[in-house]
């Protein structure tokens, strides 16, 4: 069997390189994390945040819906909808928007408020700027000729964001918006989950997320105990543009 040996002079040299480099790294790091949070610390809440809900003391709140895919659940909710007269707001993704004409024509005839949910379903932090307005962008192209109208609003895939990416969206003309109440039905939890997680969190100028999607399966069916329980609450429904001039946009973490 045959040894190697390696002289001391190199293993130290070795070593020592190695341990630079775990040093520089470890500092790299240190100062673009740290460096991050000490920028965005500095910038308006507007830019450091996500619109969340509204400021105000009146029953109003916004029903929002996110669609990526399918053809089922989507038309199910809009019928539902529209059906009672109801006000919504759908943040439509480019893709599904592109292959629906039909249905947001139906949409914007109901007069239903739509909004971009962006194009590829990736977190927008891990983008570079240029990429999320990119993103931004080429849903921004098919909603405006499909229904005529210049969308304003983004909700970033799952809810990803950081001040980078609502700058970026900003620097489009787009407002990043999340939500004040998750209905958990993107979880398919149970009708009587769903239906709870709304009633129980609503709160006056609330933005609340649901889904419309085909992968969510419950969605229909606790859509219309939502709306008449909140209808016995005292609620109105708008859509996001109506329910900011009820109060001030209140953007937080």
């Amino acid at each position: 069997m045959r040894f190697f040996t390696i002289p001391y002079r190199w293993f130290f040299r070795i070593t020592i390189s190695l341990a630079a480099l775990a040093l520089t790294l470890v500092a790299w790091h240190w100062g673009t994390t740290h460096g991050y949070r000490s920028w965005a610390a500095t910038l308006p809440v507007q830019d450091r945040y996500s619109l969340r809900d509204v400021n105000t003391t009146q029953k109003v709140a916004a029903l929002t819906f996110d669609i990526s895919w399918g053809t089922v659940m989507p038309a199910k909710v809009v019928h539902i909808l529209a059906e009672d007269h109801v006000p919504a707001t759908f943040f439509l993704s480019g893709p599904w928007a592109k292959q629906n004409s039909t249905l947001i024509h139906e949409m914007v005839r109901d007069g239903f408020e739509i909004e971009s949910h962006g194009w590829a379903h990736v977190n927008y932090s891990t983008l570079a700027d240029s990429a999320i307005e990119a993103n931004i962008m080429k849903t921004n192209e098919v909603l405006k000729s499909l229904t005529g109208q210049q969308a304003t609003f983004i909700r970033p895939p799952n809810g990803d964001f950081n001040a980078r990416s609502i700058l970026a969206a900003r620097s489009v003309g787009y407002t990043t918006v999340t939500w004040g109440t998750d209905s958990l039905d993107w979880m398919n939890p149970g009708v009587a989950t769903i239906i709870s997680r709304v009633l129980t969190r609503i709160h006056p100028g609330d933005i609340v997320l649901l889904h419309a999607s085909d992968t969510c399966k419950q969605t229909d069916l606790a859509l219309p105990t939502i709306l008449r329980q909140l209808s016995a609450k005292g609620y109105r429904l708008v859509t996001l543009k109506q329910l900011l001039t009820y109060g001030t946009p209140n953007y937080r973490g």
